[in-house]
């Protein structure tokens, strides 16, 4: 699985995206506008026929403009969200414009078709300088994406009430030519006597780092490493071979010939056409699919990294707070050696007031010791018990980020409904109004379901709250409950009330618990297998904190349970 930040969505993709656009959704009405994201906006246009949505992003190392399915709804109460969806109201998107090689996008809109323009919609796409700005007739800033203050720009000043200003050209770079021969293009180049790619980037525009492996890619000299050559040492075979894919960009630029394809699994293109891609494929909707899916592979990322993080801290915490207790047990423990002192203060025989005072006080200090030992060891236990806790929420963070089953939605759900019961556990501050207030379980993120060999239903909780549904909220009575002994993991519950389970069926069960277990790298696992009438819940325990009588010991072998999740759960 890949994962990481997707590709930059450069000027050929955003032209591409922008030529598409232009004939999706000219003329269409304003419908919504709403921001699930600091920094994304998803606006809805009303054509005659259809209703579409664009996302636009102006996030430093994901900028984009891309066109979307109908979005969950989110993040219409914004303050950017409203007033687009006050200020755009029943006006029409008569126009898309965007000059040449400039990553500039301007919308524009009007009354209705045919009427002067009144409105302006701009996004700049252009990295960490990426930007939107919602505009009047006369240019004024309405409402923008980020501020830009004057010691952060010495060119401009971005703020609401300014006028809007473009940003500064790129004319000291030279225009991409059709007509423009072998000779003339390596002249230019060679004005810059330096590895090939920063020849291209500095010379030309419209040249991105993605256009230079694109190109890298399509010439099939990859091998030969030419693009970090100096251009002077680079053979002219060589050279005329870049210069042909070079003229099939520009052919395609300037002639609005797009097509999706990918390459090496992880980047895509839109002016090349792979032998093996399909060419009757939707740009749109494959630039939408790609952006989709690399998005959140990276909130995956980002979620799997924040829960461990989180994780860590608060056993860092609990650890210190463990080792406090273990070295005030020690000195409780010292609580008979103070009264042994006091008591031999009395066995001398002349003894003066200073020394009962004396010994008053060890009998004191004693009694206190002696005292404390019983609220330290009831401290002691409930650090033990948050630190098995926080390695059970290890093991599911685990289990979720290397066993992929669903889809990454899911997946994304699971994730924040783990990190939501652990911030709701051990009350931690993440930044998030009433995080401690757990939402219902999302529809589409219910337990695993699997058929036994004999087609009985085997559920697999996938983080605390799963746990505590399958073993109590779901089960019947007749139900078995399978649970790795002494070690943290998933709770899986063979559906036995439905049908009477055979020895097979019962072994995948522990199979799979030994799997979805902390300890699934050892070859064989023991296994407690419990009915459902013999588990309780512990009283003011969290999500998943059972206690059971009457088990039994099955060996569950975490290979086996692997294999048959994945022969079941294959679409």
């Amino acid at each position: 699985m890949l994962k990481g930040v997707p590709q930059t969505m450069d000027i050929t993709s955003i032209k591409a995206i922008l030529n598409n656009l232009s004939n999706e959704i000219l003329p269409s009405k304003f419908e919504a506008a709403q921001q699930p994201e600091p920094n994304t906006i998803q606006i809805g246009f009303r054509g005659i026929n259809n209703f579409n949505w664009i996302e636009v992003c102006w996030q430093g190392d994901c900028a984009r403009i891309i066109k979307i399915d109908r979005p969950e709804k989110q993040g219409n109460t914004s303050t950017l969200a409203r007033q687009l969806s006050c200020g755009l109201k029943y006006m029409a998107l008569v126009s898309i414009k965007q000059d040449k090689f400039e990553r500039v996008i301007q919308l524009e809109f009007a009354k209705r078709p045919g009427d002067k323009v009144s409105k302006f919609l701009i996004f700049e796409l252009m990295g960490k300088h990426s930007n939107i700005f919602y505009l009047d007739k006369n240019q004024k800033i309405i409402a923008l994406g980020k501020q830009i203050k004057s010691s952060q720009s010495s060119y401009r000043k971005i703020s609401t009430g300014n006028y809007y200003s473009p940003p500064p050209s790129n004319d000291f770079k030279k225009e991409p030519k059709e007509d423009e021969t072998f000779e003339e293009w390596k002249e230019n180049l060679s004005s810059f006597p330096e590895p090939l790619k920063n020849s291209l980037l500095n010379t030309y525009q419209g040249v991105s780092p993605i256009l230079i492996k694109q190109i890298d890619h399509i010439s099939k000299l990859k091998k030969y490493d030419l693009m970090s050559k100096n251009i002077l040492l680079i053979d002219d075979k060589y050279l005329k071979e870049i210069f042909i894919t070079w003229k099939k960009w520009i052919n395609c630029f300037v002639n609005n010939k797009f097509s999706y394809s990918s390459f090496d699994n992880y980047f895509y293109s839109v002016w090349f056409q792979d032998n093996k891609a399909n060419t009757k494929v939707n740009l749109s909707k494959e630039l939408s699919y790609y952006y989709d899916h690399f998005l959140k592979l990276k909130k995956i990322e980002e979620l799997v990294k924040k829960i461990d993080s989180l994780i860590y801290k608060q056993s860092n915490i609990e650890k210190k707070n463990f080792n406090i207790q273990n070295k005030l047990l020690k000195n409780s423990e010292s609580h008979e050696e103070y009264k042994q002192k006091a008591d031999n203060i009395f066995l001398n025989l002349q003894i003066s007031k200073e020394d009962v005072i004396e010994a008053q006080n060890l009998y004191k200090k004693s009694k206190k010791l002696k005292r404390s030992k019983n609220l330290i060891y009831d401290r002691l236990s409930i650090y033990s018990e948050k630190l098995r806790r926080l390695d059970e929420f290890s093991v599911l963070l685990e289990n979720l980020s290397s066993i992929n089953i669903g889809t990454l939605k899911i997946k994304i759900d699971l994730l924040n409904e783990l990190k939501e019961e652990l911030c709701s556990e051990f009350n931690l501050n993440t930044n998030k109004k009433n995080h401690t207030k757990l939402k219902p379980i999302n529809k589409d993120s219910n337990p695993i379901e699997i058929n036994s060999p004999e087609g009985i239903v085997i559920q697999i909780g996938r983080n605390m709250r799963q746990n505590d549904l399958i073993s109590f909220k779901f089960s019947k009575k007749q139900d078995l409950w399978f649970h790795a002994q002494e070690t943290p993991g998933s709770h899986v519950i063979l559906k036995a009330s439905t049908k009477t389970p055979t020895e097979a069926d019962i072994q995948v069960s522990a199979d799979i618990a030994a799997f979805f277990c902390k300890a699934k790298g050892n070859n064989k696992v023991p296994i407690s297998l419990v009915k459902i009438k013999d588990l309780q819940k512990i009283k003011n325990g969290g999500p998943g904190c059972v206690s059971f009588k009457n088990s039994e010991i099955i060996w569950g072998n975490p290979t086996r349970g692997k294999e048959y999740i994945k022969k079941n759960t294959q679409k």
